[in-house]
This record gives structure tokens, C-alpha cells and sequence, in this order.
């Protein structure tokens, strides 16, 4: 889905693309105002491009973080009122130093 001003999570990925430039300068560079009106960087193509790298960053953090520690995965399922079913994932694993990070 577009960003779009009347869309239901009104400025949702706007506001994680500027919380970004706002820790990376050269983000901050080639985004959001700083490009050329007809180029703004937010089509549904390059929100999800964007998303699929932020998950690639955390799925390879998290791999470098457990490395080849002792780890379990709990999941959890739940229906909520509206009927839809709702999913949390916990990793925890035991670090370097022998505390336990989820």
C-alpha cells in the first residue's frame, strides 16, 4: 500500500523512514525533502524494498547475535475479537557473557 494522507496508518512509514534519517546521514541525504517533487521515494515498490531490508539487517543481527548459543523459540497463537488470528515469536538465547537475551 502507498503512503497516502488519507491511508488508515497515516504517515506510519514516513515517520520509520525519518526516524532512520535521523541516525543516518546519508539517508538523510537522498530522502523525503530533500528530493525532487515527482521523486519522493514512497511508492509501494520501494516501501516494500526498504521493509525487505530492514528485515534482512535484523534476521542477520539476530543470526550473528545467537552465533551457536544455546536458544529456544516460543510461539504463541491467539484469536483476537475481530476473529483474526495474532502470532508472537520470542527467541531467547543465553549470550557471551551468560545472560539471557530474548
Amino acid at each position: 500500500m502507498v503512503e497516502l494522507l488519507a491511508s488508515y496508518n497515516e504517515r506510519n512509514f514516513l515517520k520509520v523512514v525519518e526516524l532512520l534519517a535521523s541516525y543516518n546521514e546519508q539517508v538523510s541525504a537522498l530522502i523525503l525533502g530533500n528530493t525532487p517533487q515527482n521523486d519522493k521515494y514512497t511508492s509501494h515498490q520501494i516501501q516494500t524494498e526498504i521493509l525487505h531490508v530492514f528485515v534482512r539487517n535484523i534476521q542477520s543481527s539476530i543470526c550473528h547475535k545467537i552465533n551457536d548459543a544455546k536458544s529456544c523459540l516460543i510461539i504463541d497463537k491467539a484469536r483476537d475479537e475481530s476473529k483474526k488470528e495474532q502470532m508472537t515469536l520470542v527467541i531467547r538465547f543465553v549470550d557471551i557473557s551468560g545472560f539471557i537475551q530474548k
